[in-house]
């Protein structure tokens, strides 16, 4: 979202904010940079420490307010959201978003939501304090997104412009809100007529009416005065209940239905009569207590090399990593040994895929600074990214185990030290389910992230990939079908029908897999029936007995045992487990036909969810004197669907 002079087009947030002077890094490091940090809030920049004073305790103020007013699920504080405030719009120029290539020069400031770090930017002079507020416009845009984070443009917009010139009393126990900015209601008188509402529903950031500054201001000044008529009339009731309606995946149009009895032909015709008596009610609320500062600020003077941080981490995050680079490369040479500096610079060499640096920019950066969990987070995201591929030796195999392990250390104290950073739950879940042996660690971890987060339907569906790898289908389910249905998200709506898809299939296959089973167990005990090895579900020649010489089970591996170079194979079948020697584990060839199971990626121990596999081997002379039933040629890794 982006604010041009003099409308307010920002989106919300408030948590870190940043006053200074932007320049090219050799001149960003500047002198005179202080910051504030409150209870909520950082605020830091190059002018009076009074001035930035007033804007914390002005943030501190309305979220207290805000609080008050809306239900929890718009207060997250899972993400911090760093703002930058500009002394002017020179400074601010090189820190402009691109739309479309090219540089937004008439904005006076934007919103970035992330899933590290939300940012917010805008100029000194871009907070009239008789008129609409940028600064609480983009904080309300962060409390829109936190509660309905594919709420269509016009409703983001609306409710920011609206919530934009809330003014809390001198007394700080009341709060006015629905005061109608002049420009909007200058912009409807001036319109010969309005949008039909299915056109303002359908406009996104890629509509005219978006970027063409002569449609925009009938757009937004629209906007809001739809959400001022359901807000300050006897409709905010109703309104209440659209907004939990649509946060949960009903279409607008639906919702509109359903809540108003209206469809948008009706609703039409109510706005129009609205705008044209142009009586825009306020609303007095009392707070109770006031809404206080907090008086325990700590202020500090921010370093050069910080500054080029904070400014090289915005740019790095607004997909302009190249102009990301010059200022982080300046902080790392200004402050070598700043965890801050390195683990920016770090994190833009893995967006680089430049793993290697990567990691060691970010292993330095936890060494300067053990207790900074963004470097903890990315290190380990590094580390991840390690190729996996062709381990077909013992000492690969012995590295690729200790380097999981460092990752899931990193991510550990990660956690210790950030509780509510998910990002970090998130990627160690991935690496449990990714090894395929982890699904009930999985699971603890993203139980307890949903605790911190329960609206965050993306942690839904990657519980419900855990239970998948457990065989727990019908909690899969479950959980899949309650993203596919209340997921405000269309993509999250769209890849829970794929994943449901995913899991009845392979319940299916689990169901026909363990029939066969069952009705092959008696045919072992009888030496005169062959027990066939598993093959493709298509008819034919028994392909898999064409690749291996030897003897064949199909089974489920439950254990890689490992002494020195050498290992032992846990394989299960019928019943009984077969002990399968190899010298090394590189003796043995490993193929795979699933993308369940990555070759790349085996490691020593017992698996939580044994996958399906197909092992050729030299049977033993004599397994009770040699304590072993074969020596491993082959384990090829199969889907469930093929057939013994």
């Amino acid at each position: 979202m982006r604010r041009r002079f003099p409308q307010l087009l920002l989106r919300a947030g408030a948590a870190l904010l940043l006053l200074c002077c932007a320049a090219p890094p050799a001149r960003a490091a500047q002198v005179g940079w202080v910051g504030v940090r409150t209870r909520h809030f950082t605020v830091a920049g190059q002018a009076a420490e009074r001035d930035i004073l007033k804007v914390a305790a002005r943030l501190e103020r309305y979220r207290v307010a805000f609080s008050r007013l809306l239900p929890e699920g718009h207060f997250d504080r899972t993400v911090p959201t760093l703002v930058i405030l500009f002394r002017d719009d020179a400074s601010y120029a090189p820190f402009k978003p691109v739309y479309r290539g090219r540089v937004e020069t008439n904005v006076a400031g934007y919103f970035q939501p992330g899933s590290e770090v939300n940012y917010i930017t805008m100029t000194l002079g871009a907070d009239a304090p008789d008129g609409g507020s940028t600064l609480l416009h983009e904080y309300f845009h962060l409390l829109v997104n936190n509660y309905f984070r594919a709420a269509p443009l016009w409703l983001k917009e609306g409710l920011a412009e609206f919530y934009s010139t809330a003014r809390i009393s001198s007394d700080g126990r009341k709060v006015t809100i629905g005061s109608a900015p002049p420009s909007r209601v200058r912009a409807l008188q001036r319109a010969p007529a309005l949008m039909p509402l299915g056109e303002l529903f359908a406009v996104d950031q890629q509509s005219p009416h978006y970027s063409e500054p002569e449609k925009r201001a009938l757009y937004y000044a629209q906007s809001w005065a739809l959400v001022h008529y359901m807000l300050a009339g006897p409709r905010r009731a109703q309104f209440a209940h659209f907004l939990a309606s649509a946060a949960s995946g009903t279409s607008v149009e639906e919702g509109l239905a359903e809540t108003f009895g209206a469809d948008a032909q009706g609703l039409q015709a109510e706005l129009l009569q609205y705008v044209r008596a142009a009586r825009y009610a306020t609303r007095e609320e009392t707070l109770g207590e006031a809404a206080a500062f907090d008086a325990s600020a700590e202020v500090r003077p921010l370093p050069s090399a910080e500054v080029l941080t904070i400014l090289g981490g915005l740019l790095l995050r607004s997909e302009r990593a190249e102009e990301a680079e010059g200022y982080l490369a300046r902080a790392v040479t200004l402050a070598p040994s700043s965890g801050d500096a390195l683990d920016a610079l770090g994190l833009l060499r893995l967006r680089q895929n430049r793993f290697e640096e990567a990691r060691d920019l970010l292993r330095r950066a936890v060494e300067s600074d053990p207790r900074n969990h963004l470097a903890r987070y990315h290190y380990a995201d590094a580390l991840n990214h390690s190729s996996a591929d062709g381990l077909t030796d013992a000492a690969a195999v012995r590295a690729f185990e200790e380097r999981t392990r460092q990752i899931r250390a990193e991510l550990q104290h990660a956690i210790e030290l950030a509780p509510d950073f998910l990002e970090s739950y998130k990627l160690l879940a991935m690496v449990e389910i990714d090894r395929g042996d982890g699904a009930e660690a999985a699971l603890r971890l993203l139980r307890r992230a949903l605790e911190i987060a329960p609206r965050r339907r993306e942690l839904t569906l990657l519980l419900a990939q855990a239970h998948l790898n457990k065989n727990d289908f019908p909690e899969a389910r479950k959980l899949a079908d309650e993203v596919a249905r209340l997921s405000g998200d269309p993509r999250q709506r769209e890849f829970a029908r794929t994943l449901l898809g995913q899991i009845g299939a392979r319940a299916e296959s689990f169901a026909r897999l363990k029939s066969q089973e069952e009705a092959a167990a008696p045919a072992e005990a009888s030496p005169s029936v062959a027990l066939q090895p598993c093959d493709m579900p298509t008819s034919g020649p028994q392909h898999k007995r064409l690749r291996f010489n030897g003897e064949q089970v199909c089974g489920r591996l439950v254990e890689i045992e490992c002494e020195g170079t050498a290992v032992v194979l846990h394989v299960e079948s019928n019943g009984r487990r077969l002990r399968l020697t190899a010298e090394a584990i590189n003796r043995i060839r490993f193929v795979t036909y699933t993308a369940a199971v990555k070759t790349g990626q085996l490691a020593c121990g017992p698996r939580e969810a044994p996958p399906h596999v197909l092992v050729t081997y030299r049977p033993a002379k004599d397994p009770a004197a040699a304590g072993f039933d074969g020596e491993a040629d082959a384990v090829e890794f199969i889907p469930e669907e093929w057939k013994q």
